[in-house]
Order: C-alpha cells, then structure tokens, then sequence
C-alpha cells in the first residue's frame, strides 16, 4: 500500500459533508404557513362570480353564467344591449349632417340653415323625411332667414331606419319636441316619392304635403 499515493484516503480524512442551516428550514417552514393562510383567505372558494371583476358574467342567469365561466361548449355569451333611436341618429348626424348644418345644431349664417329651432324640422315629419330623402333646392326661409343653397338627397345612401332615426334626433334635440320618425314613416314616404328625381323646390313639397301639412313663409 502505497501511502503517497493521493487516491488512498486514510479513515479520518473525509471531508465532512455541507448541511443546510437550520435558519432556513424556519424560513421556509414560516413561509408556505404565510402562504397557505393567504391562500385559503382569498381564493373565494374558486367561485366564478368572485373573479367576474368587470362584471362579464353578472347580467347573465346565473346557469348560463356558471356555464361561460367553466367554458362549457353552447354557454350562452351576454348580447350587447342595442343602441336606441336617439343614439343612432346622433351617430348618424354627426357622420352625414354635422359638417353643414354644424354639430350644435345652428348652422352656418347665410350659407346652411338651423335645424335646431327650425319649423321644418318640428313640422310635418313626412315634408321632413322627404327633404332628406330627395334634396331641397333653395330659395327658402328658416327661422326667419333666407337660404339659396342645395341639400343633397340621402335616399340612395342612407337606409329607411338611419333617416329615421336622424329624423328622431332632429326633431327631439336642441330644444325641438316633436314625435319619433319610426322606420315604416320614411319607407311609406321613399315609396310616395319615388318618381320625383330632382331636389324639391318650396312649392313642391307643399303640393306634397297637402293642406294639413303646408308651411307659410313669412
């Protein structure tokens, strides 16, 4: 036995082995008690109204709401709430109308006549839906001041139920108080007009209205 040899160790030579302080099993031990209380405190019992924290699944039957929030297949989502008469017609002025007659309503002096306050505006709606849909073409008098301009017709943009709700907006906005334009009104009106092609003149659209829904110039 060769005892320079490095490989033989002689008993007593073996290097003791490193041990994990006790320090930090306490820590450890103190920690997942720490995490666990936590744990159990707030988990709400994994029920799904607890993490609905945008309210998602409050509106929904509580079935159908138990259903989308464990993904079952055919769970039923919540549909969006449709956007009444008035909001679409907002919607619709501000896109196609706003940028003559302004977004307050007031139009501009001289050039684009007021809708707010205006008598063919809280007039007969079916003179009004009639301007929309085939143009007007000026002179006229609104609000006591004479415009020479010419409004576009809508009719080949705009659907039935779109004029009718600006028609709805125009005429309860702004301090106007006239009825709703329902979508049937402005089809009844499409289909009446439908061989008049050139803007209405003043004089026109009193034939049209008849005597119950003539205007008077001052």
């Amino acid at each position: 036995m060769n005892l320079e040899d490095p490989s033989v160790k002689i008993a007593g030579d073996v290097e003791p082995e490193e041990r994990i302080p006790c320090a930090f099993w306490v820590f450890s031990t103190i920690a997942l008690l720490f995490a666990a209380a936590f744990f159990f405190r707030y988990d709400g019992g994994f029920r799904w109204d607890v993490y609905d924290a945008n309210g998602y699944l409050a509106g929904l039957p509580r079935a159908a709401a138990a259903g989308v929030a464990e993904g079952k297949a055919g769970a039923a989502a919540p549909k969006p709430a449709a956007a009444s008469p008035l909001e679409v017609g907002r919607e619709q002025y501000q896109a196609n109308c706003a940028a003559c007659h302004q977004p307050t309503g007031q139009g501009m002096s001289g050039q684009f006549p007021p809708v707010a306050g205006s008598e063919w505006v809280d007039g007969d709606p079916r003179l009004l839906a009639a301007i929309v849909l085939g143009g007007l073409q000026g002179p006229v008098k609104v609000a006591g001041a004479d415009y020479n301009g010419m409004m576009p017709a809508w009719q080949k943009t705009l659907s039935d139920a779109k004029i009718a709700a600006i028609l709805t907006f125009l005429r309860q906005s702004w301090g106007n108080h006239a009825s709703a334009v329902s979508e049937d009104e402005v089809k009844a009106v499409r289909a009446e007009i439908a061989s008049h092609a050139a803007p209405w003149k003043i004089e026109e659209l009193r034939t049209l209205s008849g005597e119950k829904g003539k205007k008077k110039e001052n």
